[in-house]
């Protein structure tokens, strides 16, 4: 082995955010204090992989083992002392996080001058020329990072392996991409044994208490290509998915090995391949597996045979993109449209069945105007989803509505750390980056206060009181929704319509 240490690290917070690099596909985004903790599964599959070849690794997750920067530093430094030799250090970035993470490696690299660092992160491929800036990093591992780091540590030539970046004294030299693994029934099951897997909880309601969850991939990729996803650009179009008894059986393991309760399903489209999900609730179900799981899809690629199988076997919660009330909206951003009705239908079922059903949104998409968005905020009261939540739309690198911002001078080519999808990144050929922001603030307290209503009443409760006590809250919110966004519609469409009808 090259390496006689080999220690993958997840970075800590950076300071005031708790860090999501699971989130929008891989790219990262911050969260305020209070947050849950969402360790990046591409860092858990790397240690398993490593681990199931024989090759030995430790592991520093921070955000579970609660650590800052100045003791994430310490702790590295300590661990790395105790190399004889050589040492490599693994570190997952993301695209909020580059910069503090880069400076983790600075420092400990400053401590440790002789240790070998790699980084990875879906957006490393579109961040190349700024990384290769950093005299504290030796090696950038693109795309999926499980087979070059283990060719990296079992002393593969260092040209000879695709997908893989290295500094020399002349300069960084890069090798040929490599491709997406394709079949993912013979990769090794995250090893979460090596991670502080007990911190991980998920806040249930206001009600009851949190309950131990780990996130769970049963595919990778997604081929419908929304313009504003980075699903797409971090796992690529190609839809690879595992087999039903190789998930089941990673369920098993969670439930009867970690005491695992809760499991966030986070593929792209759960449901894309709807016979499989057919066969995975069929093996649930015929090993008798008890626990409670959410996943995200789209409504149209969901029979009501998939929904009444999945409520069967535990399914307690389904995100769904609605986006745009408006379908020439979605079209503009190829998005395969799904009407009002559709998204409807598929809700009313869900709470027909028990399955809690979220709704996300995204205001000041390309074409989006005053009216559409507001014909979407009042979209998301009437759907009647259990959760909604706003984000507006983001130039994320590496994506096509990228493109289109910059085309548009809406965003500028050195752009990479959005902070998170909620602030306001951008505007569209009709509205200011300004008044997509307030757009959104406004679509936040609705969608925040008035109908998630912080979460107060919103979640199940075996208490004979609590049914008509949460109807009762129900139309109360529903209502107060309705009238302040009446009220925030005279208000907006006063306020920029006029300005847009000169413009014009």
């Amino acid at each position: 082995m090259q390496f006689d240490k080999i220690l993958l690290v997840n970075p800590p917070n950076p300071p005031g955010y708790v860090s999501n690099k699971d989130s929008m596909g891989g790219f990262g985004q911050l969260y305020p204090p209070g947050a849950t903790f969402m360790p990046p599964v591409d860092l858990v599959y790397l240690a398993g992989h490593l681990e199931a070849k024989g090759i030995p690794v430790q592991v520093m997750e921070c955000l579970g083992e609660r650590l800052d920067q100045g003791k994430a530093v310490e702790k590295a430094g300590q661990l790395l002392d105790e190399s004889r030799g050589s040492a490599l250090l693994v570190v997952r970035t993301s695209g909020p996080t580059l910069d503090s993470d880069v400076a983790f490696c600075a420092e400990v690299k400053a401590r440790q001058p002789l240790v070998k660092i790699a980084i990875y992160g879906a957006i490393v491929p579109h961040v190349v020329k700024r990384l290769e800036r950093e005299t504290c990093l030796d090696y950038l591992l693109l795309g999926e990072p499980d087979l070059p780091a283990l060719e990296l540590v079992t002393n593969q030539p260092e040209d000879s392996i695709s997908g893989l970046h290295f500094r020399t004294e002349a300069g960084w030299v890069a090798n040929p991409d490599r491709p997406f693994i394709k079949i993912l029934d013979e990769v090794p099951f995250p090893k979460w044994e090596l991670f502080p897997y007990h911190e991980y909880k998920i806040p249930r309601s206001s009600l009851r208490s949190h309950v131990r969850f780990l996130p769970m991939l049963t595919s990778r990729g997604c081929p419908v290509g929304c313009h504003y996803c980075p699903y797409p650009v971090g796992q690529g179009a190609l839809f690879r998915l595992r087999t039903p008894q190789n998930v089941v059986d990673e369920i098993e393991h969670l439930i009867k090995d970690l005491g695992i309760e809760y499991i966030l399903f986070r593929d792209p489209i759960f449901s894309l391949n709807q016979n499989r999900v057919l066969q995975i609730c069929a093996e649930i179900k015929r090993r008798g597996l008890q626990f409670e799981w959410k996943c995200e899809t789209r409504v149209d690629c969901l029979r009501e045979e998939t929904l009444r199988a999945m409520a069967e076997v535990g399914c307690i919660g389904i995100n769904f993109g609605v986006e745009s009330a408006e379908v020439e909206i979605q079209a503009n951003s190829g998005r395969k449209p799904i009407t009002r009705e559709q998204f409807l239908k598929t809700i009313r079922l869900c709470q027909e069945l028990g399955i809690r059903t979220y709704g996300f949104f995204i205001v000041g998409l390309p074409g989006d105007t005053v009216d559409t968005i507001l014909s979407t905020i009042q979209f998301s009261i009437e759907l009647r989803a259990d959760w909604v939540q706003f984000t507006t739309a983001s130039p994320l690198i590496g994506t096509k509505l990228r493109e289109w911002a910059i085309e548009h001078g809406q965003a500028t080519e050195d752009e990479y750390a959005y902070i998170n999808c909620y602030d306001g990144d951008m505007g569209n050929e009709n509205l200011t980056r300004k008044q997509v922001a307030q757009l959104g603030r406004f679509a936040q307290f609705i969608g925040g206060f008035l109908i998630n209503r912080k979460g107060i009443l919103k979640e199940p409760h075996p208490g004979f009181w609590y049914r008509p006590l949460k109807a009762v809250v129900d139309a109360i919110f529903l209502n107060m929704a309705r009238l302040f966004f009446h009220v925030g519609k005279l208000r907006f469409t006063r306020r920029f319509q006029p300005v847009l009808h000169a413009a014009s």
